[in-house]
C-alpha cells in the first residue's frame, strides 16, 4: 500500500527533524533551560518552513506533555512509598503525554492512531530486521520466535530468584506489565508513530520514535547507554506495528519484555 504523506520528504529534512525530536528529549530530562531556549528558538526557525509546521507542533505538544509527566513525578511520587506504587503512578502519569496529542489529532481533524485495529498476523517480514533479513518469516511465527529468545536471555538471571519473590511481587508484576506496555505502545507506536509516519513515510517514522522511545528511558533511571538498547528494542517495535497494521503484537511483545524485567530484578536495580 503506498504511503501517503503531508508533505514530499528529503533525508535533510528527516534529519533535521530526527536531531529536533531527539534533543528536546534529551534537554527535557537535564532540565537545562537555557538550552531549551536555544532549541525553541532552532525550532521556531524551523517551523518558518511550511512543510514542517506540523512536526514542529507535534512535537513541542509531545515536549509539552513530556515536561508535565516529568514534574508530577518529581514533585508529587518522588518519596512515596512502597517503592513499587511510586512507579506504579510513574507509569500512570503517562496520560500526560497522551492527552496533549489527542487534542492536537482533535484540532487537526486527524485519527487518533493508524493502529488501532486487528493485526494481520499472515502478513511476511524479514528475519532478522523485518524489513530485511535473510528468509521471511509470518508475523505470528515471528513474534513467537523474538519473545522466545526473549525468554531464553532472561532466564539465567530469573532463575535466582525464589518462588517466594514471584508471590511476593505478582501483583506488580501484572499491573505494572499491563500498563506500562499498553500506555507506551499508544504514545510511541500509536500516536506518534501515526503522525510521524504521515509526514516522513513509515521508516523514518519507526526510526524517529525508536531514538526517542529509547532516549526517555533516562528519566526512569537507566543510562544512556542502556537507552540506545531500548532504541533497538523500539525499531522492533514500530517496524512490527507497520508491517501488523497494528500495536497489538508491539504491545504483546513489550507486555512480556516488562514481565522478564522484573522477574529478573532489574526494575528493581535501575
Amino acid at each position: 500500500m503506498k504511503e501517503t504523506l503531508l508533505f514530499p520528504t528529503s533525508t535533510k529534512r528527516n534529519i533535521a527533524s530526527l536531531f529536533l525530536f531527539g534533543s528536546l528529549i534529551i534537554l527535557v530530562q537535564l532540565n537545562n533551560y537555557l538550552l531549551i531556549t536555544v532549541w525553541g528558538i532552532g525550532a521556531g526557525l524551523i517551523f518558518i518552513d511550511k512543510s514542517m509546521r506540523f512536526f514542529v507542533v507535534i512535537t513541542l505538544t509531545f515536549g509539552i506533555g513530556f515536561f508535565l509527566y516529568g514534574y508530577v513525578n518529581s514533585e508529587w511520587f518522588t518519596d512515596m512509598s512502597p517503592e513499587a506504587m511510586r512507579i506504579i503512578l510513574n507509569r500512570v502519569s503517562l496520560i500526560a503525554l497522551i492527552i496533549p496529542l489527542i487534542c492536537i489529532s482533535l484540532i487537526y481533524k486527524l485519527p487518533f492512531m493508524s493502529y488501532w485495529r486487528t493485526p494481520q498476523w499472515g502478513e511476511f517480514v524479514r528475519i532478522p530486521f523485518i524489513w530485511f533479513g535473510f528468509r521471511q518469516a509470518k508475523v505470528s511465527m515471528f513474534l513467537a520466535m523474538a519473545m522466545f529468545i526473549n525468554f531464553i536471555a532472561f532466564m539465567p538471571f530469573i532463575v535466582n530468584n525464589t518462588w517466594a519473590y514471584i508471590l511476593e511481587i505478582w501483583w506488580f508484576l501484572l499491573i505494572f506489565s499491563i500498563l506500562n506496555s499498553v500506555l507506551e505502545e499508544i504514545i510511541w507506536r500509536g500516536i506518534l508513530l501515526s503522525r510521524f509516519s504521515e509526514c516522513f513515510g513509515n521508516r523514518w517514522a519507526v526510526l524517529i520514535t525508536s531514538i526517542g522511545f529509547g532516549l526517555q528511558h533516562y528519566s526512569l533511571g537507566f543510562s544512556w547507554v542502556s537507552c540506545l538498547a531500548f532504541s533497538m528494542g523500539g525499531f522492533f517495535f514500530g517496524a512490527l506495528t507497520v508491517h501488523s497494521k497494528s500495536i497489538i503484537p508491539a504491545v504483546i511483545w513489550h507486555m512480556l519484555f516488562n514481565t522478564l524485567m522484573i522477574l529478573s530484578g532489574m526494575i528493581e536495580n535501575i
